[in-house]
């Protein structure tokens, strides 16, 4: 059996990587691929299980053999899936999700129409602005310029199969939401 793919995106700040554990934690058939990066390995991080850590000469190397399942460059580092990884979890039943921003999210579906685009929002711009502000500890840098990101991250809502709003406070809603469209 082949299982299915899955894509987490949203704004920063609207809680994606929280959606994606709590699904993680209940579905025992869902799978989050370990990525790929050629950034230098942090301090708690386990290569093979945080990321794979990879040099950027290895890194392309699987970019022009076709190895890459997805992948692109933030910061001057390299990120992304390996086909290999994908397809082994796919082809042991398992369904895959991706959690990416609105770039990599549109990336994926492009290439893999068959995959299941869930977007992530919340209630309002505004609102999402004072959970990043909260989450930062008022820490944010560029806050304008986060904003007018945030307003054309929401334009990319046209490509999603499913729009979810995660609202303040209802985290457990959101996941039954999810949990249901997974088992249609």
């Amino acid at each position: 059996m082949i299982g299915k793919l899955y894509i987490i995106t949203g704004p920063s700040g609207v809680g994606k990587t929280s959606v994606a554990m709590e699904l993680l934690k209940r579905r025992p058939t869902l799978k989050k691929v370990v990525t790929c990066t050629t950034r230098k390995i942090r301090e708690g991080e386990i290569d093979g299980v945080s990321y794979h850590f990879l040099n950027r000469e290895n890194f392309q190397r699987l970019i022009d053999q076709g190895a890459m399942f997805e992948w692109d460059e933030h910061y001057d580092n390299l990120y992304g899936s390996r086909r290999s990884d994908v397809e082994a979890l796919m082809e042991a039943g398992n369904d895959v999700l991706f959690v990416v921003d609105v770039a990599g999210a549109k990336t994926i579906k492009e290439a893999n129409p068959h995959a299941i685009l869930l977007f992530i929002e919340a209630e309002s711009v505004d609102q999402l602005m004072e959970r990043i502000a909260r989450r930062d500890k008022g820490t944010t840098a560029g806050l304008d310029e986060r904003k007018v990101a945030i307003q054309r991250e929401m334009a990319f809502t046209s490509y999603a199969d499913h729009r979810i709003v995660n609202r303040e406070n209802e985290l457990e809603k959101t996941i039954d939401q999810i949990q249901t469209l997974m088992d249609t």
